[in-house]
């Protein structure tokens, strides 16, 4: 057995937590830092706890929603053991990445104590997840049309980023159309459904739903976050919540921890081309990832006793 297949598992985790410090040092060497630091510190924290409330509401309705999906498998699991379940997978996901994973404890187990195909299992787990991808989408193409800035006027790219402002500028007169993609998306994802998991296609208009509440109330927590910092809005929330809704897609890139830096990354060169105000688009980045390690971090109770979460049912 060669040296990397032995300690594969550490490398890739060292290797996320060198590219996500290395994402961070980047970032915070083009930003002002004190400026950051202060809109954190400054922070209303009854707003921040309303914020706290509402993202904890999206983590509940995004439980129910896999539920949906695992009454198709079907495995019967209970709203309460469900609910328990997906805060551990949370807890792993956010606390353990590189290691056994949110996702596959979660199959592990459904599988130890409801004797379910596993197959069907995982095939549950990634379809749940893309319909959270495919609405992220839905409301960035429906953003795009809002959105202030016009990239066809930065004559200079930001950073050098050269092949950035290209590809803005190439795709910038399509942006008004691309509200149009959006029956596209939703097909798209109804035809994977048919196409590799057709026993959860019953489902699929009550998780689509589900998945606009769910990403809808975490952009509801985002707003409040920079209501919080006191930003100066005027219309911009439109632009702040694109580039939170990207980030989003860029921190699901499985190379870092959690996706640490590289949403930082997308809020710092985002909010150049939008115009915004970068101390407080980074400190919304910063703020929201602690939030979810926040909440996450209750679900860390059953990681030492994870017969609990189904004692009930078992009994």
């Amino acid at each position: 057995m060669s040296f990397y297949k032995q300690h594969a598992k550490k490398i890739k985790l060292i290797a996320k937590i060198i590219l996500s410090v290395a994402a961070l040092y980047y970032v915070f060497s083009k930003i002002d830092l004190d400026e950051t630091m202060n809109a954190i510190m400054g922070i209303n924290i009854w707003f921040l706890i309303l914020s706290v409330l509402v993202y904890s509401i999206s983590q509940v309705v995004s439980a129910f929603r896999l539920n949906t999906f695992y009454k198709y498998v079907p495995v019967k699991i209970s709203s309460i053991s469900n609910i328990k379940l997906y805060w551990l997978g949370m807890f792993y996901n956010l606390f353990l990445p590189g290691g056994v994973g949110g996702d596959g404890y979660k199959v592990f187990l459904i599988n130890k104590y409801h004797k379910s195909s596993i197959k069907r299992l995982i095939g549950t787990v990634f379809a749940d997840r893309l319909s959270g991808l495919a609405v992220i989408l839905v409301y960035l193409c429906a953003l795009v049309y809002f959105i202030d800035y016009d990239l066809t006027s930065a004559d200079t790219p930001p950073n050098g980023i050269k092949l950035i402002n290209d590809i803005l500028h190439w795709i910038s007169p399509f942006l008004k159309y691309f509200i149009f993609l959006i029956p596209l998306i939703a097909t798209g994802y109804y035809l994977y459904l048919r196409l590799f998991s057709k026993h959860l296609t019953k489902a699929a208009v009550r998780v689509f739903t589900l998945s606009i509440i769910i990403q809808g109330l975490q952009m509801i927590s985002a707003i409040i976050i920079l209501k919080s910092m006191g930003t100066e809005l005027a219309g911009r929330q439109d632009d702040y919540l694109f580039l939170f809704l990207l980030s989003s897609i860029m921190s699901a890139i499985p190379i870092s921890l959690g996706g640490l830096g590289l949403r930082e990354v997308t809020f710092m060169f985002g909010s150049q081309y939008l115009g915004l105000n970068q101390d407080h688009a980074v400190a919304l980045s910063i703020i929201f990832y602690m939030m979810s390690l926040f909440v996450s971090i209750f679900g860390g109770y059953y990681a030492y006793k994870p017969s609990l979460i189904f004692k009930k049912e078992t009994n």
